[in-house]
């Protein structure tokens, strides 16, 4: 199977007790997490040991997918700084726990870095429609219509009468099949 490592910056609730408290303990400040658009990389994350999930998670990841409807390969510009914010941040993870022996399971390193490494910024880019159907008006039938018989004995006679005449002329010539 192959996924798709593309993410998005969002902002994720105070109320889910990630955002840092103030003076008064009363107030939180939002916290901005990366977090893949496929639903299916996510579960790949958060199948990988713990390790591997911590890491990510202290960098700014989230375990959860956004469903966004950009197209693989590109990002918001906006997210440009924060992207690059918590990328350093999951390298330099990388770099300090390791990540050599970790059971990753089907998130594959390598392919993420090279979607990160290749991704590029675009405004308003979304996904082909998965989920398209036919314009009503147009029905394209399922299975060709079947001759009906007067059409078949047609054919049939036609072919007879093809036959007839190339026998007959291959007679007529002296060559005798």
């Amino acid at each position: 199977m192959v996924l798709e490592y593309d993410f998005d910056i969002v902002v994720v609730d105070p109320g889910d007790g990630e955002g840092e408290q103030g003076a008064e303990g009363a107030s939180k400040k939002p916290v901005l997490r990366a977090m893949f658009r496929n639903v299916k990389t996510a579960d790949a994350l958060r199948a990988a040991s713990p390790k591997i999930r911590k890491i990510f998670q202290d960098a700014g990841f989230g375990l959860d997918a956004t469903g966004s409807q950009l197209m693989h390969g590109f990002y918001r510009p906006r997210d440009e700084a924060e992207r690059e914010r918590i990328l350093k941040a999951l390298f330099a993870n990388i770099r300090e726990m390791g990540v050599k022996g970790e059971y990753c399971g089907e998130f594959d390193f390598w392919k993420f870095l090279r979607d990160v490494k290749s991704a590029r910024p675009r405004n308003g880019q979304r996904r082909n429609t998965a989920d398209w159907t036919p314009n009503p008006r147009y029905k394209s039938p399922a299975t060709p219509e079947r001759r009906t018989l007067p059409a078949r004995i047609g054919v049939a006679l036609g072919l007879a009468v093809i036959i007839f005449v190339v026998l007959k002329y291959l007679l007529d010539s002296g060559s005798a099949p």
